[in-house]
């Protein structure tokens, strides 16, 4: 386990999901979304390298993916229906809840289909693709020289880029969820295994108290891109979900490992337990999003309105966030975020443990 990884997963997951409830101005959002595919790609090629790919081999590994995968989704989709429904919101597509419940949804590039029901579900189809594909990238793409696999990714981005830049608004987020683009970044992080053995030859990341100047100079150039993208936010937005992020964020995930277990003052932040805690119930942090919002506009808001907080407002409509008049950066992250660590903590606890541990003693 690599704490400052676990870190990074918690600011990602707490910027990610606050972008979702209506403040915008976290310009960061799409780097974190490239964090968590990156991040999985390199986790999972440094535990599993596969030197020999078989059919029984695959299979297991192929279920013990899904397990990590559609229980929870399967439960948090149920329950925004259930919140739905209580709050007469709830109307059934057939064919969307089908796509939804199998993951299948984000290979349509209708907008009412990836973003149906749990629209932040189009995550976990991505991911599961990325998990199905990764004993065939780790047996047949991964021994390849690494200047041979960068020219297949950068012909792979040149496919993805090229319709992003020339559609409207519904295409481009469309390829943004579509799991092949999605897979470049996970390949990107898989690759970034093939770096580390060279940091250990460079001199100056390796001297006395290191650690804490190259986490602070990757903060930087973090904080340099986030505040050149906030300046001029004209055009950057496509170039920044598509390609800018990158380079911060495999620099991150380098420090990460390279200074794993001697970290720098910002590394032991990024340890510390409160981080890790949140880091341990992110999947269900980022799930459960849209029902903590749900509960609070419907069930929270009313309760501040009668204490004279707010102002009249219509209720928020099905994948809304409107918070009923009341300022959204006074009082959003104090009420909905509590919301969703109380019940991500206990879906957690009481579900995704108990239900993954039964599972996976039958594979």
């Amino acid at each position: 386990m690599i704490k400052t990884i676990n870190g990074w997963r918690t600011i990602f997951a707490l910027i990610i999901v606050l972008y979702h409830m209506g403040i915008d101005r976290f310009v960061l959002m799409p780097a974190g979304v490239f964090f968590f595919f990156m991040a999985s790609g390199l986790l999972m090629q440094m535990r599993h390298p596969f030197n020999q790919l078989d059919k029984e081999s695959y299979k297991k590994f192929a279920l013990r993916s899904a397990i990590k995968i559609y229980p929870l989704h399967w439960f948090t989709l149920v329950l925004l229906m259930v919140v739905l429904a209580l709050t007469g919101q709830l109307t059934i597509d057939p064919l969307a809840l089908t796509l939804n419940a199998t993951l299948l949804h984000s290979w349509s590039l209708h907008h009412h289909i990836y973003f149906s029901y749990n629209q932040f579900s189009w995550f976990l189809s991505a991911l599961l693709f990325c998990y199905l594909c990764f004993p065939l990238l780790s047996r047949w793409f991964m021994p390849l020289r690494l200047k041979h696999q960068l020219l297949i990714v950068g012909a792979l981005s040149i496919a993805c880029f090229v319709p992003m830049i020339f559609t409207d608004e519904l295409g481009f987020i469309a390829v943004t969820v579509f799991p092949p683009f999605r897979i470049i970044g996970f390949i990107l992080g898989m690759m970034l295994v093939q770096v580390l053995p060279h940091l250990k030859r460079v001199k100056f990341l390796n001297g006395e108290g290191s650690a804490a100047d190259v986490e602070l100079a990757s903060l930087a150039l973090l904080s340099a891109l986030a505040l050149y993208v906030e300046s001029d936010s004209q055009g950057m937005y496509r170039i920044s979900e598509m390609c800018l992020w990158w380079i911060p964020v495999t620099i991150l995930l380098l420090v990460c490992v390279h200074y794993n277990q001697r970290e720098g003052l910002w590394g032991k932040i990024l340890a510390s337990r409160p981080m890790q805690w949140v880091s341990g119930i992110a999947f269900e942090f980022f799930m459960l999003q849209r029902v903590a919002a749900l509960a609070f506009n419907y069930f929270v808001v009313p309760v501040l309105f009668h204490m004279g907080m707010g102002h009249p407002s219509p209720f928020a409509q099905p994948g809304d966030f409107d918070l009923a008049g009341i300022d959204p950066y006074s009082l959003l992250p104090w009420f909905v975020v509590p919301i969703n660590l109380l019940l991500s903590w206990i879906v957690n606890r009481l579900f995704t443990r108990p239900v993954n541990k039964w599972l996976l003693k039958w594979v």
